[in-house]
């Protein structure tokens, strides 16, 4: 058996409990842009509904996907709000979306109603269109903001890469502040990923 103490200046650790342990995931593609379709969550707890910051009731919906493929990856941060607005001279909202998707037809007069009604789709079955989207804040204030697969970088294989480099930011050090380099001495961009979004609930019809 090795014997470290030879190594001098041993560092304590904490205990490293194996049989309680996070491990490194597999890696999940993000799903291409595209529609699919896919399951509301079991339930919807009172955390589940809140406040936009124009103070609309906002749900928290955060679906499953089913199919064609991508089965199981959760599309998250899918909050659509009741904010009301015109379409066509109607009036609709994210939430009128949602509820759309799963062919409910019904009159909701105040945000209760609204409440229970997304309440009523846990676990049911609807379609979205999903794409892709990247935001990031930069260190001078200003923002990069993507949205759209087919506008992050091409992978080579009639594909798209999940990410875009910030090449108007670049990566700093955490301690002095200065920019990283690679070994050529070039600086380093930030990488930000894409996350998924619904960009549209398919209303049944």
């Amino acid at each position: 058996m090795a014997d470290i103490s030879a190594l001098g200046g041993l560092n304590p650790v904490e205990p490293l409990d194996l049989e309680n342990y996070a491990d490194t995931k597999d890696f999940v593609a993000l799903p291409k842009k595209g529609r699919y379709t896919v399951q509301a969550p079991g339930e919807f707890p009172q955390a589940a509904f809140g406040r936009s910051n124009a103070g609309a009731l906002t749900a928290q919906v955060d679906p499953t996907i089913m199919g064609p493929s991508n089965e199981g990856y959760r599309i998250r941060f899918t909050k659509p709000s009741a904010k009301t607005y015109k379409r066509g001279g109607v009036t609709v909202s994210q939430v009128g979306d949602y509820l759309r998707a799963f062919g409910i037809r019904t009159k909701l007069n105040n945000e209760q109603e609204i409440a229970d009604a997304v309440e009523s789709t846990a676990n049911r079955v609807y379609q979205v269109e999903v794409d892709w989207k990247a935001y990031r804040k930069r260190t001078d204030g200003s923002a990069l903001s993507l949205e759209g697969m087919e506008n992050f970088p091409s992978d080579g294989d009639d594909g798209y890469l999940p990410y875009v480099d910030d090449t108007q930011d670049y990566v700093l050090d955490e301690a002095t502040g200065e920019r990283v380099t690679d070994a050529e001495g070039n600086a380093l961009h930030p990488r930000v990923r894409a996350n998924l979004f619904v960009s549209r609930f398919v209303a049944q019809q």
